[in-house]
C-alpha cells in the first residue's frame, strides 16, 4: 500500500517539498500496516547532520480519513555497527483527530502494535527511543519519577514489546534547564545477552512489585503494578526456560 494521490497532494502541500512518501527505504515496510484504528502512512524527510532520516507517521482510519496531524515525528539511522541502527520518536502524539473525532493508540493494544512494527526495523544491538515529555505521556513520566523500572510504564512496556530488554532514561536535570525527557530501549545483540538481560529485568520488576505503595500516589502505584505484572508475564512467555520470579498474575 502506498499513500493515495490525495494524501500525497495534501501532505506535500502542508509538509513542504522536502517530504515524500517513503519508498525504497526500510521505513516503507510500514506503509499500510494496521495498528488497530487504521493503517500507517509514512513520509520521509531530509537527513540531519549525522545522516539520520527524518520521517513522519500518519494514520488513515477505517473510514478512509487521514489523521489531521502526525502520529509521530522521528529519526531513523542505519549504520555498519549494531549500535548505529536506531529509531528515535522525537515527538509521539498517540491521540489522533479525524475530522474532529478523537481516537487514541493508548487503548486496545494499539500502541503495542505500533511499537512491535517499529521494533522489527531495529536489528539486534540497535535501539528504539521515544520522548515522554508530551502531556500525553504524563503517566509514563509519573511512574518513572516514582522509581519504577521502565516496563512498569506504558511506554516502557511498549519498548519491551518491541524487543528491548534494557533501558536508559534520558531525563537528566541540568541546573533547572532540563532537556526533553526520553526513554531509550536496547535490543540484545544475541541470545546469550537476551537471557542475561531478561533475568536482570525480571528481578528488577519483581523487587518493584514487592515494595509497599506510597499513600499519596496510590493511583500511579496501581497503574505501575499492572504494567509490571504484564511485563513479567511477557518475559515468561518469551523465555520459558528461565527461572524467573513469579511476580503477580
Amino acid at each position: 500500500m502506498v499513500p493515495r494521490p490525495d494524501d500525497r497532494a495534501r501532505l506535500t502541500a502542508s509538509l513542504g517539498d522536502r517530504w515524500r512518501p517513503a519508498e525504497a527505504h526500510p521505513l516503507a515496510t510500514l506503509q499500510g500496516k494496521g495498528i488497530g484504528l487504521g493503517r500507517l502512512v509514512v513520509f520521509l524527510g531530509p537527513r540531519n547532520q549525522v545522516g539520520a532520516d527524518y520521517f513522519q507517521l500518519f494514520v488513515r482510519d477505517d473510514q478512509g480519513r487521514l489523521s489531521q496531524g502526525p502520529l509521530a515525528l522521528g529519526l531513523s539511522n542505519r549504520g555498519r555497527y549494531p549500535a548505529y541502527n536506531w529509531i528515535d520518536l522525537v515527538r509521539y502524539l498517540p491521540v489522533l483527530r479525524f475530522d474532529g473525532e478523537e481516537a487514541s493508540l493508548k487503548e486496545g493494544g494499539r500502541q503495542e502494535r505500533l511499537f512491535r512494527l517499529l521494533g522489527e526495523l531495529v536489528p539486534p544491538g540497535g535501539s528504539l527511543m521515544v520522548e515522554y515529555d508530551s502531556p500525553d505521556h504524563a503517566d509514563t513520566a509519573a511512574i518513572l519519577g516514582r522509581g519504577y523500572p521502565p516496563p512498569c510504564s506504558p511506554l516502557g512496556y511498549a519498548l519491551l514489546v518491541a524487543g528491548c530488554l534494557s533501558y536508559r532514561d534520558w531525563y537528566i536535570p541540568e541546573g533547572g534547564r532540563e532537556g526533553p525527557r526520553k526513554l531509550q530501549g536496547y535490543k540484545p545483540l544475541d541470545d546469550e545477552a537476551a537471557r542475561g538481560r531478561a533475568e536482570a529485568l525480571a528481578e528488577a520488576l519483581s523487587q518493584a512489585l514487592s515494595r509497599p505503595p506510597g499513600r499519596r500516589t496510590e493511583g500511579r502505584d496501581s497503574e505501575a503494578r499492572r504494567w509490571g505484572r504484564r511485563a513479567l508475564a511477557l518475559l515468561r512467555r518469551r523465555f520459558p526456560s528461565l527461572t524467573l520470579p513469579k511476580g503477580e498474575d
